[in-house]
Parts: structure tokens; sequence; C-alpha cells
């Protein structure tokens, strides 16, 4: 074979596995630039770009390939819409089952096995499971227990399975399915418990679909392009045979995943057969997906909304994170690296905005697990420059954010030399709102916010 033919190949390889054409590459280097995680590679995002368009089958060991977040900043800056995330889901997969696999590879492991025995993410499990594995098993011991204190990790899994017969709950006018993950059932509960009360104030009636199961999140495009796709797919199944044309997934990730899976299945005709074979039900595509964002900014900046106790005094630094609206092609986000629906809300609230620079930074993702070090480094950047831009407190809108933003602080107290409180844009809805504390459920954070909103007059 010519050195041109082996070229080909690797290049010719990815495109067929991917669709993602490597040549379009001329090294303008704004992956590179942009990427969170790039001073932990060995190869740059560009790099690797090179690489397969020189034909270097080795790219595919390469420590990149497991230490990226999945945060789509760099086809989000890419000129030519490269999808180097999708790219390196394929040498994942590729990967998976080599003899000497890292830590994060063994994460997803664990992960999906849990998925297909259980059908949800069992997180005390989980950690306990890989920890164990690395031989660290009392590594993530102090903020478990003080996270199953507050309630907020369930000592024994769930077994779900999807139902068979599927309750019909027909549309209405302010009625929304409610998908809430496996997070807002555990580690972000306060999530749950805000924006049941939030969405309930703004007269929204939410339907929890009974049997749904996790969307896979980063392991499950990282390990099983199928199944991506298929889980899912089979939770917007089952809104769709309750009669409802609209879901709302407040978990970023789980959000994501759904339009990404409905993308693929939009585009891959194939894949769209198999997909509904596994399920046993042929997807009609009639449900649309929303976040929470998506739900609430319409009602609270309505002409007729007034907020009962306005958080007037209240800086807020309003965090995106990645997902909510990246990659743009997948969320059809309108300005995905500097959004201004959460700022619009917060505003609505009678709270300030602080103007700062790291509100779609990656917070470190699903890596906050098997890469505990890297996640704090990326979320100590994303505090400091909000306490230095004088923000009270940090609102998010999905639950490993929050994890990552809040629980972690404790351990990073003193390396900080401050904390700063962070809040789910649903708890400063609940409190604007005039509704009772406990829909609040400001007990559970880790860097209690009732001092700091105490201070601006309210809690």
């Amino acid at each position: 074979m010519t050195v041109t033919q082996t070229r080909e190949s690797v290049a010719r390889r990815v495109e067929q596995t991917t669709g993602e054409n490597a040549y379009l590459c001329y090294q303008c280097q704004r992956c590179s630039a942009g990427c969170p995680m790039a001073e932990h590679f060995d190869l740059l995002p560009s790099e690797v770009l090179r690489a397969i368009q020189d034909g270097d089958a080795s790219v595919a060991r390469s420590r990149t390939v497991w230490l990226c977040a999945s945060c789509q900043t760099c086809v989000t800056r890419c000129p030519q819409g490269i999808d180097l995330p999708a790219i390196l889901d394929r040498f994942r997969q590729e990967t998976l089952d080599s003899p000497s696999v890292p830590e994060v590879a063994r994460f997803y492991k664990v992960f999906m096995r849990q998925v297909k025995l259980l059908g949800r993410v069992y997180e005390l499990g989980l950690m306990g499971e890989l920890n164990l594995r690395e031989k660290q098993p009392f590594r993530d011991l102090p903020m478990g227990l003080r996270m199953i204190r507050k309630g907020k990790i369930r000592l024994l899994p769930e077994v779900v399975r999807p139902p068979r017969r599927v309750p019909w709950a027909g549309p209405a006018p302010n009625r929304v399915a409610y998908y809430p993950g496996c997070s807002l059932h555990a580690t972000g509960r306060a999530y749950d418990v805000s924006f049941r009360a939030a969405a309930g104030a703004l007269g929204v009636e939410l339907v929890e679909p009974k049997g749904w199961t996790c969307c896979g999140t980063t392991p499950a495009h990282g390990t099983d392009a199928f199944l991506a796709v298929g889980l899912p797919l089979r939770s917007l199944a089952l809104v769709e045979r309750m009669g409802l044309d609209r879901v709302v997934a407040p978990c970023a990730a789980c959000y994501g995943r759904f339009k990404a899976a409905l993308a693929e299945y939009r585009e891959d005709g194939g894949l769209a057969v198999r997909v509904d074979d596994w399920m046993g039900y042929e997807y009609r595509d009639t449900v649309t997906v929303a976040n929470a964002l998506d739900l609430l900014e319409g009602r609270c900046t309505d002409d007729g909304f007034e907020p009962r106790r306005p958080l007037h005094g209240l800086k807020v630094a309003c965090y995106y994170g990645c997902l909510l609206t990246r990659p743009a092609r997948i969320t059809g986000a309108p300005d995905p690296e500097n959004p201004t629906a959460m700022e619009r809300i917060v505003r609505a609230l009678g709270a300030e905005p602080v103007d700062w620079s790291r509100k779609t930074d990656c917070c470190g993702g699903s890596l906050s697990v098997p890469q505990v070090e890297r996640a704090k480094e990326m979320t100590a950047k994303v505090l400091a420059d909000a306490k230095a831009r004088g923000a009270d407190v940090v609102a998010v809108a999905c639950p490993l954010c929050q994890v990552n933003l809040d629980e972690r602080q404790p351990e990073m107290a003193g390396d900080l030399g401050f904390t700063l409180p962070v809040v789910y844009v649903t708890q400063l809805l609940t409190l604007a709102q005039g509704l009772p504390l406990a829909a609040a459920a400001l007990d559970q954070s880790a860097v209690d916010p009732r001092p700091a909103l105490a201070r601006a007059g309210h809690a």
C-alpha cells in the first residue's frame, strides 16, 4: 500500500463512519485555541485532524481521545463545521475493548452496564465501583457522605423498564411531558423540587412519563453509536404514546442527547428503522424537545408577569455550560457563544445579571467522576471569574454543572480562597414568586446560598 493509499484509508474510514471529511481542516487552530482541555492532551484538536490527513492510524490511541470533555467548543468554532467530537467518539468505540484502557473508558463501561441492567444510573454504585477499580475507595467519601445526609444519593438502586401499555395523558394547552433524567431523582433533587414548584406557579402542568429510562449521556455516544440514539428515542416514544407533543428536559446533558439523537434519527433512514425495530414502535417524530430555559423564559418575560418578591439587589452570574446551546446545528441556539435567555429570566425576577467571561465554559462534565482534578481546574476558573465580576451567586440550569461547581467547592475552598453559592435558576424563580422556602430546597447546596440571599434582602 502506498503512502497516499494509507493516508486516504484513515481519512476514508473516518468519513465512512462519521460523515466527517478531515481534509476540510486548513489548520486555522480555532479548535485548539478554545479547547478547555488542550493543556492535558498529547495531541491538540487540530493535530488530531492533521494526523488523520497524514494517515496516522495511531491517532485512535491518543490520550486526547479519552480526555475530550465533549463540550462541543471545537465544532462550534470551526469555520468548516467539522464535528471532531463525533470522530473522537468513533475512536473511543474502536479502542474501548483494548487490553489497556484509561480510567475514563472504565467509567463509561460501568455506567453503560448499569443502564443496561437497571434502566437508570445508580450513582452510589457507579462511583463506588469505579473508585474500587481505581484502587481509591475513599476518593469521594467526604462528598458522598455529605450528599447522602441530604438525601441526594439513593442508597439502593431501582430497576426500571419501559411499560408495554402507556397511559394516555392527552394534549392540553399548558401540559408538558417532564423528563427529569437520572440526576434529578438523586444528586439534582433540588432542581426537581424547585422546577416542579416554579412550573406550577407559572401555570405549567408537568407530566412525568412512567418507565422513562436513562438517555445514556456521554458514555453512550462514547461507547455505542446505536444506543446513543436508541436510548433517547425510547423515552421520546413514551412521550409520543402518551399523546403529548412537547417534553422538557431540565438536564442539559439529557436535552443535548435528545436533540442529537433526533438529528441522527432524521438523517439516517437505516438507523431509524433499526431503532424502531429495537423499540417495537414506529416513532412518528411529533415531540418537540425543550430545555428549562425554553420553557421558563417566555412565561417570565411575558407582559403580565410580575414577581411577588423581586430579587432586587442580587447579582447573578448566569452560567449555561456547554450543552444548552452547543452545537448550534443541533440545538438551534441563535447565539451559542453568548446566550442571553437566563439573563432575561433573572432580570424579570428583579435581580441583576453580571457581565462575565465564562458563562459557556465547560465545567468538566462527566470527567468529574474519572478525572476529578481536571474537572476541579475547570470549575475553579469559572468560579473565580464569577467572583471577580461581583456575583453574589452563580445560577445554573443543569444538575451536572451544579454538582461540579457546588459540591466540589468544600474540597477546593483552600485553593480558591473563597466560596460562592451555586443555585438553580428555578430556585431563584420560586423565591421571587414568594413560594414556601421548602419549594426552593436551598438546604440541598454544599455552599449555603441563604447568607448571600439574606445580604441582598432575601431568604
